[in-house]
Order: structure tokens, then sequence, then C-alpha cells
């Protein structure tokens, strides 16, 4: 009882700060007042469109709740002066931000609703970023397609032995450039992202001030 009490105590605190980070960004979709574009009538949990506790989708690493359309198509950026390899078409770190991002799916589409009701959508869709379908639109600033090769891009394996333009890893994921990796090799969205904290405007995982943040990576 003693251990069960004790994990249960810590998915509260994690929850609680979770919450606490999101919250009072537009990425909590339950509150017109935090994300007058994009919310969700009838709604009060924040944490459940994109995380479930438990009947998580099996293949996320993050206890993920919201659908993902792994079959989706996308055009992916291109350039003469990219010598790493890319993927043809964006990873986990990336997919997940895409999901909603993209325009394809639903934001309150989850693969478990909170109670019995099972997979389906939640709540009612309010806010000029999104259609009666509850899918982020052109009109909004925060969609980006399924055309992205007018982003930064993602899907890419990480090899500066390719390009001397960059820092070469160092092995360690607690180190620069390898702590700004998804699954330690590849450059996606949550490597300059971090969905949970808009402390530095756009989510940035760090400040950018004096391109920082790209200087992790780039050599100047």
């Amino acid at each position: 009882m003693k251990i069960r009490g004790a994990v249960l105590l810590g998915l509260m605190i994690l929850s609680t700060v979770a919450v606490a980070g999101v919250k009072d960004t537009v990425h909590n979709f339950s509150s017109s007042a935090a994300s007058p574009n994009a919310f969700f009538w009838g709604t009060s949990q924040v944490c459940v469109f994109c995380h479930a506790v438990h009947n998580a989708d099996p293949s996320s690493q993050a206890l993920g709740n919201h659908e993902v359309n792994r079959g989706q198509l996308y055009t992916m950026y291109t350039s003469n002066t990219m010598d790493m390899n890319q993927t043809a078409s964006p990873n986990e770190g990336s997919l997940i931000c895409l999901s909603c991002h993209d325009g394809t799916i639903a934001v309150n589409s989850l693969n478990n609703l909170p109670g019995p009701e099972g997979a389906g959508t939640y709540g009612t869709p309010g806010g000029a970023g999104l259609d009666a379908s509850g899918r982020l639109t052109s009109a909004s600033h925060a969609f980006v397609g399924t055309d992205l090769r007018d982003d930064h891009p993602v899907g890419v394996l990480y090899d500066a032995t390719l390009d001397p333009n960059f820092h070469a890893k160092t092995g360690n994921s607690q180190l620069y450039p390898d702590k700004l990796l998804s699954e330690g090799i590849y450059v996606e969205c949550t490597s300059c992202h971090n969905p949970h904290d808009n402390t530095y405007s756009n989510f940035l995982v760090e400040s950018n001030s004096g391109s920082a943040l790209c200087l992790r990576c780039h050599i100047q």
C-alpha cells in the first residue's frame, strides 16, 4: 500500500507541474481565456488533449492521447545546401505536433475520452482558429499544413560528419547538441519547441536571444 500510495502521489505531483506550465498558454484548450482562438466548450481538463494516464496510445512514449495519423503524407523541406540525410516523413517528435498543426485531425480527436465513453471527440469547438469539426484552419497563425517546404526541416538524421558547419554530437544526452535531438538522433519539432512551456514565446525550449538556440547546432 505504501508503494502504491507513493506512485499515486508522484503522478499527482507530475500532473500538477504539467498543468502549471500549460494552463496559462494557448495549449490550454479547455479555456477560452487562455486560448481564445482555439478552445472547446464543456471541458475542464487541460492535459487530456495530449495525454492519458490510463489506456494511452501504446505506440506513444509520452502517454499520448491525441490521434496521430502516421500515414499522412507531407511535402518535406528540400535544399541543395542540406548535406544531412532526411527521412521520407516526420518522426514521432514532429508527428505529435503536426497531429494538430497540420490541420488534418481535429484538436479534440482523442484516443481515450475521460470516463467510460471511449474514443471520440471531446467538447464543442470554439474560437476563430478552428472549423466546425475542431480542426485548425489556414486562418490560424498556428496552422502549418502538410507542405513543410517553408518550415525548418524535420526528420533530419543529425550527423555533423556530413557538414562541418554543425557541432558534433557528444554522445551525452545532457549536453548540446544531443540534448535537443528527438530520440537522440533526429531534428524534429520538439528539438526546438516545448509544448508545455511558453516562457520564451513560440514555445521555444530556451531563449533564442542572439540566435543562441540556433547556435546550439549551427556553427556561426
